[in-house]
């Protein structure tokens, strides 16, 4: 395997959703000229009930040889299948601690860990040192465009490079989505919030300028990507949730730039992970 480019790390369980991730990690890696490592977690023995061990034993079987005939259609990179014991968040952290990106499907087969988004692929999300790529299929598969979300932040400038790199290689168009909410006034008489319209406007004006500017930022870097912005009233995760409708992909920063959010996993980009209906790439 060449070790000029850091590899894509692809979790695998045999699960349709894992295929989905098996897919596009093998795509994306043809796109960027990554070797690719798919690995299947096959729980330790003696951590299963006895009656399950069988129903393991062929699960991670099917797994493999399913990975091994999808990697066979890659072209042009180095592609293996291998299996590591343990517990699958750990060990696939560990698998891919050498990693350029680690792919995993929304939703999994393990039933002790992945039946559930909030598990293995948040988990993952969370603590891995790379960009985490969790792979559903699109509402909209013919869409062309990625979202991407920015605040100002050191992680949203970064995943706004990290989708304009892709789409550099993709053709893609970048939209740039600065949520933003109007600020709460308490105090008239019927209770009601009222904001004086010229702070209305100027709220309104510095996000549209926040968000323009980190674009404009960026732009002599991407001189061949459509790269777009906007600024939309709502909540960063519900808002960006609501646009990948219509999107290819949504990338996110692993936090943002209010102090609630530094967390190992920022709220927007868990909501968004649970929320979207596309893929999300979690950049840090």
């Amino acid at each position: 395997m060449s070790t000029d480019k850091h590899p894509v790390v692809i979790a695998y369980d045999g699960s349709p959703d894992a295929d989905l991730a098996l897919e596009w990690g093998l795509r994306t890696a043809e796109l960027t000229h990554q070797d690719v490592r798919v690995v299947v977690v096959s729980l330790a023995a003696d951590t299963q009930p006895v009656q399950l061990r069988d129903f393991e034993e062929h699960r991670v079987h099917s797994a493999v040889a399913a990975a091994r005939d999808a990697v066979k259609t890659a072209t042009d990179i180095e592609a293996e299948v291998v299996v590591e014991h343990g517990w699958p968040v750990p060990t696939l952290l560990q698998a891919a601690a050498d990693a350029g990106l680690l792919v995993a499907g929304s939703r999994g087969y393990n039933m002790f860990e992945a039946r559930w988004l909030g598990s293995v692929s948040q988990h993952l999300a969370g603590h891995a040192r790379c960009p985490v790529a969790v792979v559903r299929r699109a509402h909209n598969p013919r869409s062309h465009r990625i979202v991407v979300g920015v605040d100002g932040s050191s992680a949203s400038e970064s995943a706004l490079r990290y989708a304009a790199d892709r789409a550099a290689l993709t053709g893609e168009s970048v939209l740039a989505v600065h949520a933003y909410q109007l600020p709460m006034f308490s105090g008239t008489p019927t209770g009601l919030a009222v904001l004086p319209i010229d702070v209305d406007t100027e709220i309104v004006d510095d996000a549209e300028r926040l968000a323009a500017e980190l674009v404009a930022g960026i732009a002599e870097d991407y001189p061949d990507v459509d790269l777009r912005s906007t600024a939309v009233i709502g909540r960063a995760g519900r808002v960006l949730a609501r646009l990948s409708d219509d999107a290819s992909l949504v990338v996110v920063g692993s936090r943002g730039r209010t102090p609630w959010q530094e967390m190992l996993l920022g709220s927007v980009s868990q909501e968004v992970l649970h929320r979207a209906e596309c893929p999300v790439i979690v950049v840090r």
